[in-house]
C-alpha cells in the first residue's frame, strides 16, 4: 500500500466532496477516499493530504447551508408581509461569497504547495 498522490489530482477533491459526512470523523472519510482512490486505480492519499481537503469541504458547505439561511429569512420576510432590507442581504451574501473565496484561494494554495 503506497500513500502518495499528487495534490494536484483533482480527483482526490472530487471524492472527499462526494465521500465525506459532515458528523463523521476525518478518518473515516479518508479510509473511504483511500479505498475508493484505490478502486479507481489511483494511490492512497495520505491521511494529512484528505484532512486538509475535508477541512476545506466542510467549510465550504459551511458558507453554503449559511447562503441558503440567508435566502431562507429573506423568502420568510416576504411571505410575512414585510420587505426585506436588500442592502442588509446583499451585503451578507458578499461576505459569505468572500469566505468562500477565501477557503477556495486556500485550496488552490494547498494544491500548488
Amino acid at each position: 500500500m503506497r500513500c502518495a498522490i499528487s495534490p494536484n489530482d483533482p480527483r482526490v477533491a472530487v471524492l472527499v466532496a462526494e465521500l465525506d459526512s459532515p458528523d463523521a470523523p476525518m478518518a473515516q472519510t479518508w479510509r473511504d477516499v483511500a479505498a475508493a482512490a484505490e478502486r479507481l486505480g489511483m494511490r492512497r492519499p495520505s491521511y494529512q493530504h484528505v484532512r486538509r481537503l475535508v477541512r476545506i469541504e466542510r467549510r465550504r458547505r459551511q458558507l453554503e447551508a449559511a447562503g441558503r439561511e440567508v435566502f431562507g429569512r429573506a423568502a420568510t420576510t416576504l411571505a410575512a408581509g414585510r420587505v426585506p432590507s436588500a442592502v442588509l442581504v446583499l451585503e451578507r451574501l458578499r461576505e459569505l461569497q468572500r469566505a468562500e473565496e477565501l477557503v477556495l484561494q486556500e485550496h488552490e494554495a494547498f494544491r500548488r504547495g
